[in-house]
């Protein structure tokens, strides 16, 4: 199984190749919905409500420095999509996995990839354990393949979705069926009138502009509301960590203080969710390596003179994802070293 913010190593490879490529723009407006108050609930996702040739002159304007600092955040953007659904699909193929957040490790539950469902699922329950059961409203940020919106479904809640992925929703829409509303864009750009007792970040944030994200969930939340986040930070230090993704504790905790938002509750399940890189760690070292390997010995073999040239024009890149993929460096130990996985309860003034 594939974590969520890294993809396979082929696709990796590809993610490093100079090729531009962007999330599609998302532009839905409901009103039937009745809102709390018996209003017309009106919900936006703007993404780019302007045309596109305004949005590319406006990009062209830009100086080249910035030009390319936009053009990387897309290219990454999209690559983190490939990397869910290849995430995804994987799981689901190959150990019969219904989610994509990691899994949660209790005593005598041995990390192993077929266990993987199984520690998924003790992760949703212990989510669960920490939402409030007498919550009526919740919207899930990032409702991935609907597999928490489901369990919170049953529970007796009522559920509202975002999610900027066609692929992932199309996923949930079949489990979820007509129960489920599901916003189709970034949660910077959802907009909405309605307000619920519950907004829940579960292994999303990660992805999301925290002050954009923060002031949403302001403005979406009634007062006495909780805002849940469910993820990982990076913890400060020099070294750079041989685990890509999460947002600075330290920072995350300077923005939020800036938010009329009160922390009630928080735990560090770090040792919990680690071993799940034992796993990931698994797969590349017995099942991709292997073929990598295999592949590397084909093409030296058919096309000796092209095959050498390929690994001379792309030698950093591909440098880059062996040293990525194949060093063993993506461990539980350097999760927990360069990490920390949190769960915290806030309470909206």
């Amino acid at each position: 199984m594939l974590a969520k913010h890294d993809p396979p190593v082929c696709i990796a490879l590809a993610a490093e190749l100079p090729i531009c490529h962007t999330l599609p723009a998302c532009i839905r407006i409901r009103s039937s919905a009745i809102g709390r108050h018996g209003a017309a609930n009106r919900t936006t996702c703007d993404a780019d409500v302007a045309p596109r040739a305004w949005n590319e002159k406006k990009v062209t304007a830009m100086p080249l420095l910035i030009r390319s600092k936009v053009r990387r955040h897309k290219n990454r953007g999209a690559w983190q999509q490939v990397g869910l659904v290849a995430g995804f699909l994987a799981g689901r193929h190959f150990v019969g996995a219904k989610d994509l957040h990691y899994g949660y490790w209790v005593d005598g539950l041995e990390p192993i990839i077929r266990n993987l469902p199984r520690a998924q699922e003790e992760y949703c329950r212990f989510l669960l354990a920490h939402i409030p059961a007498d919550a009526n409203s919740i919207l899930d940020v990032g409702c991935g393949a609907g597999g928490v919106a489901a369990s919170l479904l049953a529970r007796g809640h009522r559920v509202e979705c975002v999610s900027p992925s066609e692929f992932l929703n199309s996923q949930a829409k079949q489990l979820l069926g007509d129960r489920v509303r599901i916003n189709e864009c970034k949660y910077e750009d959802f907009h909405t009138s309605e307000v619920y007792d519950v907004v829940l970040f579960c292994e999303s944030f990660q992805y999301v502009k925290m002050e954009v994200a923060l002031a949403n969930a302001v403005s979406q939340l009634r007062s006495g509301g909780q805002l849940i986040i469910s993820d990982f930070f990076r913890l400060p230090g020099d070294k750079k960590s041989p685990i890509s993704g999460g947002h600075r504790l330290e920072e995350f905790q300077e923005i939020i203080a800036r938010f009329p938002f009160k922390l009630v509750e928080e735990k560090d399940i770090s040792t919990r969710t680690s071993p799940t890189f034992t796993v990931i760690e698994s797969a590349f070292s017995e099942v991709l390596q292997p073929i990598w390997n295999e592949i590397d010995v084909a093409g030296m073999a058919t096309f000796p003179r092209l095959y050498r040239f390929g690994n001379w024009l792309f030698r950093r890149r591909l440098e880059k994802v062996k040293q990525k993929y194949f060093t063993h460096e993506r461990s539980a130990e350097n999760f927990e070293r360069y990490k920390t996985y949190r769960l915290m309860r806030f309470v909206r003034a």
